[in-house]
Order: C-alpha cells, then sequence, then structure tokens
C-alpha cells in the first residue's frame, strides 16, 4: 500500500520520473516495515500439518481487517478505490491544498498535453 501511494503520488506530481522516484520511496518503506516479519511459507513449514488450516483462516482473517482498516482510514485510497478518476483525485489533492504551487504548474503543464 504505501509504495503504491509513493508511486501515485510521484506520477501526480512529476509524471514517469516521479513513478520512478516515488517506486524507490515506496519499496524502501515497504522493506524497512518488513525487517521482522515472518513470512506466511516459513510459518505454515513450522506448523503442523493439523493445524495448518486454523493459520491460513487466521491469516485471511487478519490481511482483510488490516486492508479495509486501512482503506477505510485514508481518504485517498477510498477516492481510488472507488472509481475516482485521476482528474478527481487531483481536484481533492488541490482542494485539501496537498499541492504546493511549483507542483500545481507541474500538474499544469501536464494536463494541458493531456487535453
Amino acid at each position: 500500500v504505501a509504495a503504491g501511494l509513493c508511486v501515485m503520488g510521484g506520477v501526480l506530481v512529476a509524471g514517469p520520473v516521479g513513478a520512478a522516484v516515488g517506486g524507490a520511496v515506496g519499496t524502501a518503506m515497504a522493506v524497512s516495515l518488513s525487517r521482522d516479519v515472518v513470512g506466511l511459507h516459513d510459518l505454515l513449514e513450522e506448523t503442523p500439518v493439523a493445524k495448518r488450516g486454523e493459520i491460513i483462516t487466521l491469516f485471511r482473517e487478519s490481511f482483510q481487517e488490516e486492508f479495509m482498516d486501512t482503506i477505510q482510514n485514508n481518504p485517498e485510497l477510498k477516492l481510488l478505490v472507488g472509481g475516482m478518476t485521476i482528474l478527481g483525485i487531483l481536484r481533492y489533492m488541490i482542494d485539501r491544498e496537498m499541492l504546493q504551487d511549483d507542483q500545481l504548474e507541474t500538474m499544469d503543464g501536464i494536463l494541458r498535453k493531456v487535453f
């Protein structure tokens, strides 16, 4: 999720170059967050066969809960998941003053070329 948001923000601000930078930043964030995480595959290998179903069920429930919580608490993700267009998201960001003057000029140039 973090990497995706960084890429989206990079694209909105600087196009393809911003996507690359946003992807690098988001990936670095995701790597740092996952350092002490045990993978599901490793966990299942260490779990007795009879208990693996419970592990998978718990994993599925916690993943769904975390995913839904992330979306419900993030207005930008609500816009994306809700099918909002890039122009709608841009307007939202302008209304919330999330973009600075130089970023607005960049976006204006991009939108003039696209439309």
